[in-house]
């Protein structure tokens, strides 16, 4: 049998054991209850929440700067698409090099190269000043389906007026635009002798298409071919061109046949 001593070491030290367990319970115990304890972690919580809150909040920044980019660049192609007007028309090429229009639009409203200014049609490498040129020329060809680009001072350009507002009666009547005296006059001829290879005055445009100078005009005249020459051109957008004078379209050709 174990000794006396050795049973009261092996109590002593199970009441040790005992103890020391009672000890450390208690004292986990009241650190858990502590508000030290209490206030960390607390503490902790919050800053996780507040990590959650932070990451939601980036989150819907994020899809609101989304739908506002994709809702600008939507806009942005409705502009631009609404810019666009594909016309069909004849194989003649307009003044403006880009649009055709038809025969159903508006009698005595030139018909090649002009176009308004919501049918403009932006090409990306054209500069603000390029297109406001380009736009100017297509309102003016709009005036009249004869347009007479002259300069005030220019004695060719004065032959090439005489000719058509006084010897000849023709509607709509010739629209006259003095290059010398419009703002834009430089860059507009700029324009005319890059889509119309003429590059000096009178250059007359019949539907966008350059029916020649002051020279052109007198041999017209002088050979009585003028008459059937812009009628040829001009087709149902001249409602009327005449001689004023004795030798009307139908006595010449009558003399020519006999």
């Amino acid at each position: 049998m174990p000794s006396q001593r050795r049973m009261r070491l092996i109590a002593v030290l199970a009441l040790i054991t005992i103890i020391v367990i009672v000890y450390i319970s208690r004292g986990a115990h009241q650190t858990h209850g502590s508000d030290f304890y209490t206030k960390t972690q607390q503490a902790l919580q919050e800053s996780q929440f507040q990590e959650a809150a932070k990451q939601r909040d980036a989150d819907g920044v994020g899809s609101r700067l989304k739908a506002a980019e994709d809702q600008a660049k939507k806009a942005a192609d409705e502009k631009y698409d609404s810019k666009k007007v594909a016309i069909e028309g004849d194989d003649q090429k307009g003044v403006a090099g880009r649009v055709k229009l038809g025969g159903d639009k508006v009698p005595g409203v030139a018909a090649q190269g002009g176009r308004s200014r919501d049918q403009a049609i932006v090409k990306e490498d054209e500069t603000p000043e390029a297109h406001e040129v380009e736009t100017e020329l297509n309102l003016i060809l709009k005036k009249s389906p004869m347009i007479i680009f002259s300069k005030s001072y220019c004695p060719y350009s004065k032959k090439a007026k005489h000719i058509l507002l006084e010897k000849y009666r023709i509607l709509p009547e010739p629209y006259v635009v003095e290059l010398d005296l419009h703002p834009l006059g430089e860059k507009l001829q700029a324009l005319l002798a890059k889509s119309t290879g003429r590059r000096t005055v009178p250059n007359i445009l019949l539907l966008g298409k350059s029916l020649g100078g002051g020279d052109d005009m007198e041999e017209l005249d002088e050979t009585e071919t003028l008459v059937a020459k812009i009628k040829e051109m001009g087709g149902s957008r001249i409602t009327e061109v005449e001689h004023r004078g004795a030798r009307p379209e139908t006595s010449h050709r009558q003399a020519r046949r006999s």
